[in-house]
């Protein structure tokens, strides 16, 4: 292929494997919201087979059974996000990858340990955010359920409250992690994948891009469609960041941020003893 016909199926390429990443933020925030209404669903059965007079509850024994269904719920989320995580994480690198290949080059590389450290950390930092959610949730139930053995509200005050916890619309900070945390991943990966080729491909370079949004951040928009070579940072508001959702980037540039890494060439001049041509 000649140089224009491998830009051509390079960026072609990419397109598809952008798509890769807005499909599992969305699909494991669908899955989070039908454990959150598993969880809704067996919490009622709970309540519904308790007597109405709240002098006949056993609290003890109640609380017990939330708990378990709450622990369930975070032991199931957690199961969820290691393999979106997982998915997400290959799915960065093949944002790198796929588009080589698809230009007519192939990298005799291996991604290094450090790459599955740094999935590991940003795998287990976003379950232990969702854990604290969800625990949070358990702590509001149980007040509620306080306050019915109080006497302070009937039992269909109890269940209504619970099904508010619970529900889609309350789990705002639920969809935040997602958002922030898989975008993480994603970028993270593809960073350090084009880094760890970049000698093998010096053509190779990194773009800044929005995600669709209505509001964008000043900084972001600021740098939107920046190129820089592979090992070069942005400057983001006065802050170096290697890529969108930095880890080692301020919070305030990096929650909920829908900016997203793409690689670009400038060139297709790479170094033969390291790549396989077609």
């Amino acid at each position: 292929m000649i140089p224009s016909e491998r830009t051509k199926a390079f960026n072609k390429a990419r397109t598809e494997q952008l798509k890769a990443l807005l499909k599992n933020k969305t699909e494991l925030w669908e899955t989070i919201v039908r454990l959150l209404e598993l969880a809704e669903e067996n919490t009622q059965t709970i309540l519904q087979g308790q007597p109405t007079d709240w002098q006949q509850w056993h609290y003890g024994k109640l609380q017990g059974q939330i708990n378990q269904v709450m622990l369930e719920l975070g032991e199931r989320s957690a199961a969820q996000i290691a393999t979106f995580s997982k998915s997400t994480w290959n799915a960065g690198i093949n944002l790198i990858d796929a588009p080589l290949k698809a230009g007519g080059v192939t990298v005799n590389a291996v991604t290094q340990l450090v790459q599955h450290r740094q999935l590991v950390a940003i795998e287990s930092f976003m379950v232990e955010r969702i854990n604290n959610v969800v625990a949070g949730k358990a702590e509001h139930i149980r007040l509620q359920l306080g306050l019915q053995m109080l006497g302070a509200q009937d039992v269909e005050t109890t269940k209504k409250a619970v099904k508010e916890a619970l529900s889609k619309k309350q789990a705002w900070r639920v969809k935040t992690i997602v958002n922030t945390e898989m975008s993480r991943l994603y970028n993270t990966a593809g960073y350090m994948r084009m880094d760890e080729i970049s000698s093998a491909v010096p053509g190779m370079q990194k773009e800044w891009r929005m995600g669709r949004r209505k509001e964008h951040r000043a900084s972001h928009l600021a740098i939107r469609n920046t190129r820089v070579a592979a090992d070069k940072p942005f400057t983001v508001g006065g802050v170096k960041m290697m890529h969108p959702h930095d880890p080692k980037a301020p919070a305030k540039e990096t929650v909920n941020c829908a900016c997203f890494l793409v690689p670009v060439m400038a060139h297709w001049e790479v170094d033969e003893s390291r790549v396989v041509i077609m």
